[in-house]
């Protein structure tokens, strides 16, 4: 719950990013005028633009797509996961009570095939937050498509301690990197390499540390480690874990 609110509170300062970095943006520039010839850059709405987004920080990650679409003055049909879809008709229900017309955002619930629908009609943007497999789905559907397409899709994404950082302080900040929301973030620490001469100090203190953290009821605000979002999940945690135990890690 308290990552919860932490999401809310990040959303608020991205919100006022967007405000004020909306009119610089679509400014008019003028690039070259030498008295007889003028040339200019301009921005103008794609049109239609369908958000296909994550479910792991569904305020953050869907209204870093459904904002700057409506500010730029794009409409928007909105597909929230599958799994946090109350959360997309809450984005959508306060966007309208806050003026914007019901026609011009429009949310869309259900599985995959709800959004193999979308990606059906005659959209002219679609943004995707979410897995490789569905990321390849989305391209081969949009093959020969003249769309605007931009994918984030899940990585291994890595981190290299050097010889000369403090091994306390770096396995203080990529514990958390890599555990903070249950490991259930886009950009989560996924791979550690250590230089060899603070490997061994590292290591301690990275378990020190996540020995500190207190696993729980979700709806407790000291909880770190709570549930995990969906029970299929388990059993890649458990792979997971027996793959590194045969490759010698120790548990």
């Amino acid at each position: 719950i308290r990552m919860s609110r932490n999401e809310l509170n990040g959303l608020l300062g991205r919100i006022d990013f967007f405000l004020e970095a909306v009119q610089p943006t679509l400014a008019t520039r003028t690039v070259f005028n030498d008295g007889g010839m003028t040339e200019q850059i301009e921005h103008l709405p794609l049109g239609v633009v369908a958000n296909i987004s994550a479910w792991n920080y569904p305020w953050f990650v869907g209204c870093n797509v459904i904002l700057p679409a409506l500010l730029t003055g794009n409409a928007v049909v909105y597909k929230p996961s599958e799994f946090a879809t109350l959360t997309g008709l809450a984005i959508v229900r306060l966007l309208h009570a806050a003026g914007v017309p019901r026609e011009v955002l429009v949310c869309l619930v259900g599985t995959g095939e709800v959004g193999a629908a979308l990606l059906a009609q005659d959209l002219d943007g679609v943004f995707f937050t979410g897995s490789v497999p569905t990321g390849r789905r989305i391209v081969q559907a949009l093959s020969g498509r003249l769309v605007k397409l931009q994918l984030e899709l899940g990585g291994k994404d890595p981190t290299y301690v050097c010889d000369d950082a403090d091994p306390k302080t770096a396995a203080e900040s990529l514990a958390d990197g890599a555990m903070y929301n249950t490991g259930q973030s886009c950009c989560s620490v996924e791979r550690i390499y250590v230089h060899e001469k603070i490997h061994d100090a590292f290591v301690a203190a990275f378990v020190d540390t996540v020995r500190g953290y207190k696993r729980g009821d979700p709806m407790a605000e000291d909880t770190y480690i709570g549930a995990i979002t969906r029970a299929p999940q388990l059993a890649v945690l458990e792979a997971q874990v027996a793959d590194a135990k045969a490759k010698g890690a120790r548990l």
